[in-house]
C-alpha cells in the first residue's frame, strides 16, 4: 500500500491522513487492482481484491444495501447498513486495517463516532468518547452509554473521518451499483465535507482503470458556503456541486418519513436533486443515532406477538416468509414488528447470500427476552482470505 495527496499527487509508503506538502487529505494506492468476487460474502467485503489486505476482518454485514425506486426515484438505500449510514463502510474497513491499542479516544461527531464506536467495541477495544456538554443532547449520552463506551468531558481525540481507510471503504458504494446496474446516467451524492463523494468517485475511476466501466456523471448536492479541498478536487474531475433549497428538501424529507425512511438533511437534498434531473441514481443515508429505548420495558403488540409466535414454531425465516403466514398484516408492518423484536433482543437476524442477493433470515432468541444491547448489530470477525 501507498498513500498519496488527492491534490498535490505526493506519494508515501506510510501512513498519513493528510499531505505534509498541502495539506490535503491524502487517499490509499493499492499496488494490486484485480476484479474479483466472492460470491459468498454478504457484505462489502465481497470485493476484497480491490480493498487492502487485512490480519482481521471486523465486519457486521455492511454493504450490498439495495438499489430501489421510492417516490420514481432510483436510489442507493444506505440506510440499511448496521448503524443506518454509510459511515459502517469506512468504519469497517478502518478498524479492519488498524494496529488498535487498547483505548481509542474520539471526539463526539454524531453519525461517524455511533458507527466507529460500534466497531470498535466489536473488536474489544474500549472506546472513550469526548462530548461537549453543551453541544450534545441527553438521548445521545444515553445512546452512547448504551452503546457501551466510556464518556468524558475532557481529554482529546478525532473522528478519523477523512481517514484514507474511510475512502476506501465508501468506494465499494460504487462497486455495487456497477454490479447492479453495469452502467449509470449519472448519481448524486449528498455533500458536506466530500469524502463520501471522492470515495464513490475513486470507486468508478478504478473499476475504468480496469476496463469495466467509465466514471458516470457525478452531481454533489451541496449546502453552500465555503469549499474542502476534497470538494475543489472533485469540481476539477468533472463533478458538479449543485445547491439546493432548504424548502424543497424539507419536502423530501416529509416525503420520505411517511414512507418509513428517515434520512440526514444533506441526503434528503440529493433526493431533491435527483427529482430535478431525472434518471439518476441518488445515495441515502440515514443517521447512526437512534432514539435509545428499552424495547424489554415495553408489552409486546400484537403484530409482534404473532410475529414471535411464527418465529417460534417455524425456525429461521425470513420476513417474507412469516409475512405470508400471517393473516391481515403488511410486509412493511412485519418489518417493523421485527426491527422492535430485535431492538428487545427477542429476535435475532443475520445475512446471508442467495441467487446473488443479500437477505436477512430471523430466529427468536432461546431465552426469549434481552439478547445484548437494544439494537446491537450481530458481528462477524474472522481471518481474511
Amino acid at each position: 500500500m501507498r498513500f498519496r495527496c488527492i491534490r498535490c499527487g505526493y506519494t508515501t509508503s506510510g501512513f498519513k491522513a493528510r499531505c505534509p506538502m498541502c495539506g490535503s487529505p491524502m487517499e490509499l494506492v493499492l499496488d494490486r487492482e484485480e476484479w474479483s468476487l466472492d460470491e459468498d460474502e454478504p457484505s462489502m467485503w465481497r470485493y476484497r481484491s480491490l480493498l487492502p489486505r487485512t490480519r482481521m476482518r471486523i465486519s457486521l454485514g455492511e454493504g450490498l444495501t439495495p438499489l430501489r425506486k421510492i417516490g420514481g426515484i432510483l436510489v442507493k438505500d444506505e440506510t440499511r447498513n448496521p448503524t443506518g449510514s454509510y459511515v459502517d463502510r469506512g468504519s469497517s474497513v478502518l478498524v479492519s486495517c488498524s494496529d488498535l491499542p487498547e483505548e481509542v479516544v474520539l471526539d463526539f461527531t454524531q453519525d461517524v463516532t455511533v458507527s466507529l464506536s460500534t466497531y470498535l467495541l466489536r473488536s474489544g477495544v474500549n472506546v472513550r468518547v469526548r462530548v461537549d456538554p453543551g453541544g450534545v443532547e441527553l438521548t445521545e449520552l444515553l445512546y452512547l452509554l448504551n452503546l457501551g463506551v466510556d464518556v468524558s468531558f475532557d481529554g482529546g481525540g478525532g473522528s478519523a473521518y477523512e481517514s484514507p481507510f474511510m475512502i476506501e471503504g465508501f468506494k465499494t458504494i460504487a462497486f455495487e451499483v456497477f454490479e447492479s446496474r453495469g452502467s449509470s446516467e449519472g448519481l448524486v451524492i449528498p455533500a458536506e465535507s466530500g469524502v463520501l463523494a471522492y470515495g464513490v468517485w475513486k470507486g468508478f475511476r478504478e473499476l475504468e482503470e480496469l476496463g469495466l466501466a467509465r466514471v458516470p456523471p457525478i452531481y454533489l448536492a451541496y449546502h453552500g458556503g465555503g469549499k474542502t479541498d476534497l470538494l475543489e478536487v472533485l469540481e476539477g474531475k468533472g463533478a458538479r456541486l449543485i445547491e439546493v433549497s432548504a424548502d424543497s428538501a424539507l419536502e423530501s424529507l416529509i416525503q420520505l418519513a411517511k414512507r418509513g425512511i428517515y434520512i440526514k438533511p444533506v441526503a434528503a437534498k440529493a433526493y431533491s436533486l435527483a427529482r430535478e434531473l431525472g434518471n439518476v441514481i441518488a445515495v441515502l443515508t440515514g443517521t447512526g443515532l437512534r432514539k435509545w429505548e428499552h424495547g424489554a420495558d415495553k408489552p409486546l403488540t400484537s403484530l409482534q406477538a404473532r410475529v414471535l409466535r411464527v418465529l417460534e414454531g417455524g425456525g429461521e425465516m425470513t420476513a417474507y416468509q412469516i409475512w405470508r403466514r400471517l393473516e391481515g398484516a403488511s410486509l412493511r408492518g412485519v418489518y417493523k414488528a421485527l426491527s422492535k423484536l430485535e431492538e428487545a433482543g427477542m429476535v435475532t437476524s443475520r445475512r446471508v447470500m442467495a441467487r446473488r442477493r443479500k437477505i436477512r433470515l430471523y430466529r427468536a432468541t432461546e431465552s426469549g427476552g434481552l439478547d445484548g444491547p437494544p439494537g446491537e448489530a450481530q458481528g462477524v470477525a474472522d481471518r481474511s482470505r
